[in-house]
């Protein structure tokens, strides 16, 4: 009786707003079709509807997804929901296949993915120093295939307080497919106005029924290859027979997307059980992509072997990831106001690099050492592979919960709905070495230093070039365990007003525990017109991948020159020598305050304005050298013992505040016998930093310098916004969209970074920082069915072929690089590809 009353004014309650909440793409949806869009997020009451929720959500549906010549799923959230970004990195390990995917301005890591409503494993690698996102070791938005979804919830608040650490700037909870009896697909083709990123795309969608009550399996198989892009030009570091200062025949560099290739099978499946339902989902996805390194000019010495590249190479890293999950759980009533949902989990990533069309210059230079008269042939064939296994990393995660939900009579008109459960999870942390020839110094492997071949006044590098292997000394193996209890309550204290509140205990073996809170609320004014508001307090415990990691790299220094780096594991001397022995948890604070507004039965509009502060943020520091840590005797003795030039480490070094507004206007009506739609949907964000945690006798630099801040703060763009207008009349159909990306500017290969003297520079000066200027790119879709079965698409992403400013004579990186780089290569919000264009045909039977 009382579960009926609910379900009463539910309906009403969507009828009467009409998804003022919902993004604008789904806006055109009936009001009977609203009803139905029953939300995981926000909320878990089962019953409740998206447009009741006290916090904003954005409901995707799949249609909505595919609109468009994008073929993952991160660049489709990107193009729909403004505070979500999904920023490009080139030339930095790892970010040819995943790339940062953060809502509202925070890290990758600070935002929780779901699937049907179940905790998401975590990505085993992470964005290295001078990237947005740093250190976080996000989801792999890029491992679900859109052919696998039947929609995307985007919860923008503050949220663990309901569901644990991560989601301390939102949750992204991604629904399976679940339809049966229809075969769905598409074979899409694409390149670029360029004529280079030849793109082949298809996915399959086939659901049967399992028996007659409704069980059903829903399988989706994708696949996409793309060649590679290429934006670099011909440079002037010339060759044995080029002078410098020449343009080379060839392009040499590379800057652009990597050739890469998707594989992924999907399914998802429930089957009834008497009074329960059993249920699994899951998949598995590999992707490979071959990257670039920065160009090894023939006169580097140290790192080259002219005996082997005449003329310089360019060093490749072949990149393979591998994700693998599977859920399987039963719910179902255990009276008519009560049920239970129990689950678990298992997802693990595994991420691979090989190096390709390399050198280890230290095996050469082993050989020239021991046999000072030997030929240029005898030198050449000593010189050891030119490429090899490099190493990789490996993380899984098991999460088991426990649910309880349902109602009890308080004697009012309207029960109090409550849920109450616990979690467990385990995670497991791994770093396998690379071969000996991508790590060693020499073959024989020992702790020397051997004259580089051509220049006795060098040594020469050890380990392969662009990637240097992963070396057994930081191999590594942790896990851990965490725990969770929480209670969640929910009610109508009057017809209009809806109160919520939850309360969240969670206990980390490695990193402590914390008890936190939320609690929310929705007061409707009129029919047309409802406030909502939430406060939370919320936490983010380290990462294993943050705790445990240890790595050599390749970086470059000061005066642009590339020096082998060294990440230091979480508590080990280094970071110790300067104040930081251990990961603390993040701690946060969340308020929001938004309203939700039907101007007219043909115009809605949603405003939520939001305030997040975090304290003890975890942090990748910037590379420090002898020099910098020069104050402290006990860090430079840390450092020597490494072996590289310089090291960073994780810390809690910032405490930051993120303010901001979302703003979604949407309008429908009838125009010309079809359905037209507008949409406008907007972010302004902004991120500050109130402290910096540098422990006592540290300069505030160490903990966190002017680098790491401008990508904090400066890294992703401060303004968003999308302007969608849909037409759909019989068979045509038609889509304009306008993105719009605020700039963003990164200290990151500005001269304040690389710190080339000025007289360097033919301006006479070089630019302090990098910068992506604002921008808006103009897409465009056209839609004819040609019979029940098949439609076609045909359109243009970015039609007028937009891309960042190119370099000038008084940028660092076009010195450095010699005049190769035609673009930025950091903070790049929409990348440099410029124009594409793809024909789409979709098929349904």
């Amino acid at each position: 009786m009382t579960t009926h009353r609910f379900n009463t004014i539910a309906i009403a309650v969507g009828l009467a707003f009409n998804a003022p909440v919902i993004m604008a793409q789904d806006a055109q949806i009936t009001a009977d079709k609203n009803i139905e869009q029953i939300s995981v997020l926000g909320s878990r009451v089962s019953n409740r509807t998206v447009t009741e929720s006290s916090s904003p959500i954005d409901l995707i549906d799949a249609d909505t997804l595919n609109k468009g010549g994008f073929t993952e799923l991160g660049q489709s959230l990107q193009a729909t929901a403004p505070s979500f970004n999904f920023s490009r990195t080139q030339v930095s390990d790892g970010s040819d296949l995943f790339r940062p995917a953060t809502l509202r301005g925070l890290q990758p890591d600070q935002t929780l993915v779901l699937v049907n409503g179940k905790r998401r494993h975590n990505q085993s690698i992470f964005g290295l120093v001078g990237t947005v996102g740093a250190g976080a070791a996000g989801t792999d938005m890029n491992a679900i295939p859109l052919s696998a979804l039947n929609g995307v919830e985007v919860l923008r608040d503050g949220a663990a307080a309901r569901y644990g650490s991560d989601a301390i700037a939102g949750v992204i909870n991604l629904s399976l497919n679940d339809s049966t009896g229809i075969t769905t697909g598409y074979v899409q083709m694409g390149s670029t106005g360029e004529g280079d990123g030849d793109t082949v795309s298809m996915g399959l969608n086939r659901g049967f029924d399992l028996g007659d009550e409704g069980g059903f399996i829903n399988l989706s198989l994708e696949y996409r290859d793309a060649d590679g892009t290429n934006r670099a030009e011909r440079d002037i570091g010339g060759s044995l027979d080029v002078p410098y200062g020449t343009l080379s025949e060839d392009v040499r560099w590379g800057q652009g997307n990597s050739a890469s290739e998707f594989t992924s099978l999907f399914y998802n499946m429930a089957l009834p059980m008497g009074d329960a339902e059993l249920y699994s989902f899951g998949g598995y996805s590999e992707r490979t992509a071959l990257g670039n390194g920065f160009y090894r000019n023939f006169d580097q010495e140290n790192k080259n072997v002219t005996q082997v590249y005449s003329d310089g190479f360019l060093p490749r890293i072949y990149n393979e990831a591998q994700d693998l999950s599977f859920a399987l759980g039963v719910k179902g009533d255990i009276n008519p106001d009560w049920g239970y949902d129990v689950s678990a989990l298992y997802g693990e990533n595994q991420y691979d690099f090989t190096s390709r069309n390399t050198l280890n210059a230290s095996y050469a230079a082993e050989y020239v050492f021991n046999n000072p008269d030997a030929s240029d042939a005898n030198i050449a064939a000593n010189a050891g592979p030119n490429g090899g296994y490099s190493g990789g990393f490996r993380f899984d995660q098991t999460t088991v919960n426990a649910d309880i939900n349902g109602i009890i009579d308080i004697g009012r008109s309207e029960p109090v709905y409550l849920s109450f459960g616990a979690e467990y999870r385990k995670e497991n942390y791994q770093i396998v070495p690379g071969e000996e020839a991508s790590y060693a110094c020499g073959l024989a492997n020992m702790d020397t230093s051997y004259p580089a071949v051509n220049d006795s006044s060098q040594f020469a590098e050890c380990g392969f070039q662009a990637y240097n292997g992963l070396r057994p000394e930081a191999s590594n193996e942790q896990s851990r365990d965490s725990y969770a209890l929480y209670v969640d309550a929910e009610t109508m204290i009057t017809d209009a007003w809806n109160v919520s509140a939850a309360v969240r205990y969670e206990d980390f073996s490695d990193a402590g525990d914390d008890l936190i809170g939320k609690l929310a609320s929705r007061y409707e004014f009129t029919d047309d017109f409802a406030i909502r508001g939430a406060i939370s307090t919320g936490f983010r415990a380290p990462s294993l991948q943050q705790s445990a990691y240890t790595a050599y790299t390749t970086n470059l220094g000061a005066g642009g020159v590339l020096e082998q780096s060294f990440i230091a594991t979480a508590g080990s001397d280094f970071p110790a020598a300067l104040g930081v022995d251990s990961l603390e948890l993040e701690s946060s604070e969340n308020l929001s305050f938004g309203f939700v507004y039907d101007v007219s039965s043909e115009l809605s509009l949603t405003v939520d304005f939001y305030h997040t502060a975090i304290k003890d943020r975890i942090t990748l520091g910037s590379f420090l050298s002898a020099s910098d840590v020069a104050f402290s005797p006990e860090a430079v003795v840390a450092l020597e013992q490494t072996g590289a030039d310089q090291a960073a480490y994780f810390s809690n070094s910032v405490d930051s505040t993120t303010k901001g507004v979302d703003i979604i206007a949407s309008y429908r009506t009838d125009l010309y016998d079809g359905n037209f739609s507008a949409t406008f949907a907007g972010n302004l964000n902004k991120t500050e930093i109130d402290n910096v945690n540098a422990p006592e006798g540290i300069p505030q630099s160490i903990a966190l310098d002017d680098i790491q801040r401008s990508f904090l703060t400066d890294g992703q763009p401060g303004e968003r916004g999308t302007l969608t207008f849909d037409y759909e009349r019989d068979v045509i159909s038609a889509m304009l969209r306008f993105n719009y990306f605020g700039k963003t500017d990164v200290k990151y290969f500005g001269n304040d970074h690389i710190g080339l003297p000025d007289e360097l520079s033919p301006t006479g000066e070089f630019k302090d920082t990098s910068v992506v200027e604002s921008a808006v790119l103009v897409d465009v879709n056209l839609g004819y069915e040609l019979n029940e079965s098949l439609t076609l698409n045909v359109g243009v992403d970015n039609l007028f072929d937009v891309t960042p400013d190119e370099l000038g004579q008084d940028e660092a990186l076009d010195f450095i690089t010699n005049q190769a780089f035609k673009y930025p290569v950091r903070a790049l919000p929409y990348g440099f590809d410029g124009m594409t264009y793809y024909a789409k045909v979709s098929f349904s039977f």
